[in-house]
């Protein structure tokens, strides 16, 4: 009876201290080399550019990490929003297993190393972490896989669902408090065409601020006293609006051609 107590006050312990880091946590850094091509990528370089990074921790024989890889969620989200595309964002896989070798990324193997190619059409850099680099799942308490964190370029981190699609994620850069984003509440009706901002009900417009993915102001009205507003001084790019009216305040994101 009493070794059932101290084992079931070991197993609420355990959990407690390797549970996985809270949201609004600082993420921690790391630096590590990719797998493909041996280079060298820290994260925090790319937080510091205003980007929004994912961190996926995956092991490469399980069943569960290997249909997340099969719903291409990262690669969609990397290829449309990644270097190569807007460069809002960056997608970081660390590969958890020990002792792995490189058959183990390219599905050489039997099942319990490995559940397939993980390197076919991968796009984002992949970790294989040994050695003193693994202090990493220390630091991030990984008690278990797959699990994803989008990093905000404050360094907060929030855990996400592996369920949400690629757009889902993308969606979610709006939940970083590098920049405030409240609440819509009935807000007016404002998009971008033809390189000009569009508001309908604009003479209830109090202020619109335009802030480009690095964080920086780019455009900013106290009023405005047309339905259009120009957008043609803006290089091509991504961009947030935030517009606040009497009715309160909106923020969305747009790419301006």
């Amino acid at each position: 009876m009493m070794k059932n107590v101290f084992l079931i006050i070991a197993l609420f312990l355990s959990s407690n201290l390797f549970a996985q880091l809270p949201d609004g946590s600082t993420a921690p850094d790391f630096t590590l080399d990719d797998i493909v091509d041996s280079n060298t990528y820290n994260m925090y370089s790319y937080l510091d550019q205003g980007k929004t990074c994912f961190v996926e921790i995956f092991a490469a024989h399980c069943p569960g990490c290997w249909g997340y890889f099969q719903t291409n969620t990262l690669k969609d989200l990397y290829n449309n929003y990644g270097p190569n595309g807007t460069e809002e964002v960056m997608v970081f896989a660390l590969e958890y297993d020990e002792y792995n070798f490189y058959d183990a990324f390219i599905g050489i193997g039997p099942a319990w190393v490995t559940a397939g190619n993980w390197l076919d059409g991968t796009p984002y850099p992949i970790f294989q972490v040994e050695g003193g680099d693994r202090t990493v799942f220390q630091d991030y308490n990984v008690t278990f896989y797959p699990v994803v964190y989008i990093v905000c370029p404050d360094r907060s981190l929030k855990r996400v669902s592996t369920s949400l699609s690629a757009q889902q994620l993308y969606d979610g850069l709006s939940d970083c408090s590098w920049l405030s984003i409240e609440e819509p509440v009935n807000a007016s009706i404002f998009y971008v065409h033809d390189r000009k901002l569009i508001v309908e009900g604009y003479d209830e417009v109090q202020s619109l601020q335009i802030t480009n993915m690095q964080g920086q102001v780019v455009k900013q009205l106290e009023s405005l006293q047309e339905e259009t507003v120009s957008l043609e001084e803006l290089d091509a790019g991504v961009y947030l609006f935030q517009l606040a009216s009497t009715s309160g305040i909106e923020v969305k994101r747009f790419v301006v051609e």
